[in-house]
């Protein structure tokens, strides 16, 4: 269990600050979603439907480069956790980089001198700038994991597969703990102080058939591109059949309790610890399957384009033999003791709701748009960004608030050379356990 909690960890510390973007397009307009932008149909399932638009500044596909490969690969992370080399926060930097972006600037771990003052009955602990890991809300880690559709078929009428996974967690520390730890409270006698905990995870493979059309094909578009101008609207939907791999989730509390005096041996400190834990014991292919669906509109009206897609709507997960243990401390033998509570029990999982609301405008060759990405661990993401073509060279630039609130800013440009070119992209980041910014380089082959 320990290792599963381990990487569990990890993977939720990789998404907590912001999902990548591995399209360099796109990551240097600030990660923005519109219609320009290569696999677009991903996230908003009615892009599939919308004309392709003219070379050079919206007609071109790209094909994101694999950069930060040699890096992964240079520098593995252990995953043993009994071995003495085993880090999650190397396999929360593994996961937040990915092969597609290459690490030119690492964010500082946050990191900070601890002062700890104690008495016979007092004691306070100060971590510095370490207390921005407690504050005084719910903690929440999540992301999701899933590749662009591979989707092959018309562009009103398609089929798709693609592996897609989740991770999350929550942890709610009481009131009296996180005032000690966010807020160097000092520790009171006869008090309990306590956190509960939440996490998940679970992958499947997603095979799906959809459609889109338009609804009012574009009037009064030059060259039939609703992006010059005129009035069009398009619709899609998606309907994915989800086979489960594998599902691993816990519920936990723990607590401890200080006696009569801090430190007085007629008191001693109590602990108590349990959690239920749920994991499928064969995992395979054919361990669940479930539905889901996909869904958007796009309308564009005199060079305004709006989008709105949501995925993964009532995504169920049966799943068809799961085993439940419930796990508690035992004073006397200081260790855990595992109870099986289930064996092969049928059990159901969702997957997390995701959405983007897009806003885009041109005018005078050039692009200006706006996205609200809705995450899957419940957090609204602001984005913005511009492009602007000067002959065969692209200006981009950006911006987005990450889910720590802080600031993040991306550039980006390229070269064309007939048929191909080039987009390079820099973007800062603060990915991990951090409050400063990294800056990483994506690059994608242009073919126009």
């Amino acid at each position: 269990m320990k290792s599963a909690l381990a990487i569990l960890f990890g993977l939720a510390l990789a998404g907590a600050a912001q999902a990548q973007v591995p399209e360099a397009r796109r990551l240097g307009m600030g990660g923005v979603l519109l219609s320009e932008v290569t696999q677009s149909s991903t996230q908003n399932v009615a892009y599939r439907a919308v004309p392709t638009g003219s070379k050079g500044l919206a007609g071109y596909s790209s094909i994101p480069l694999p950069l930060g490969i040699v890096q992964v690969l240079a520098d593995p992370p252990e995953l043993d956790s009994s071995n003495p080399n085993f880090n999650v926060f190397q396999i929360a930097r593994l996961i937040s980089v990915t092969p597609y972006t290459l690490q030119l600037i690492e964010p500082e771990e946050l990191a900070s001198d601890i002062v700890v003052n104690v008495a016979l009955n007092s004691l306070t602990v100060d971590l510095g700038a370490l207390q921005d890991l407690f504050p005084d809300r719910d903690l929440k880690f999540g992301t999701t994991f899933a590749t662009p559709n591979l989707e092959f078929g018309t562009r009103n009428v398609f089929v798709g597969i693609r592996p897609q996974g989740e991770a999350r967690n929550t942890a709610r520390l009481d009131p009296s703990l996180q005032a000690t730890l966010g807020e160097a409270a000092p520790f009171a006698p006869n008090t309990t102080y306590g956190f509960g905990d939440e996490a998940r995870a679970q992958a499947a493979i997603s095979v799906s058939l959809g459609g889109a059309l338009p609804i009012l094909p574009p009037r009064d578009a030059p060259d039939g591109d609703p992006r010059k101008g005129g009035v069009a609207l398009y619709a899609g939907a998606r309907a994915k059949y989800l086979r489960g791999i594998a599902l691993w989730q816990a519920q936990a509390r723990a607590a401890f309790a200080t006696g009569d005096t801090i430190f007085g041996a007629s008191t001693p400190l109590t602990v108590d610890y349990d959690a239920d834990v749920r994991q499928t014991p064969d995992p395979g292919f054919d361990a669940g399957q479930g539905v889901a669906a996909d869904a958007g509109v796009v309308v564009f009206v005199d060079k305004l384009e709006i989008g709105l897609g949501v995925n993964d709507l009532g995504a169920t997960i049966t799943w068809d033999k799961t085993n439940l243990d419930h796990y508690d401390y035992d004073p006397e033998s200081n260790s855990n003791v595992r109870t099986p509570v289930e064996r092969n029990a049928e059990f159901k999982s969702q997957f997390p709701v995701t959405g983007s609301l897009s806003v885009a405008y041109r005018t005078n060759g050039m692009i200006f748009a706006g996205t609200l990405d809705r995450t899957a661990n419940e957090l609204w993401l602001p984005r913005a960004g511009a492009e602007v073509w000067l002959g065969p060279t692209p200006l981009r630039g950006g911006l987005y608030l990450d889910s720590y609130q802080l600031l993040q800013f991306t550039a980006g440009s390229g070269i064309r050379f007939g048929k191909y070119g080039l987009d390079v992209a820099l973007a800062t980041h603060s990915r991990g356990l951090t409050t400063t910014r990294g800056l990483e380089m994506a690059a994608s082959l242009a073919i126009f």
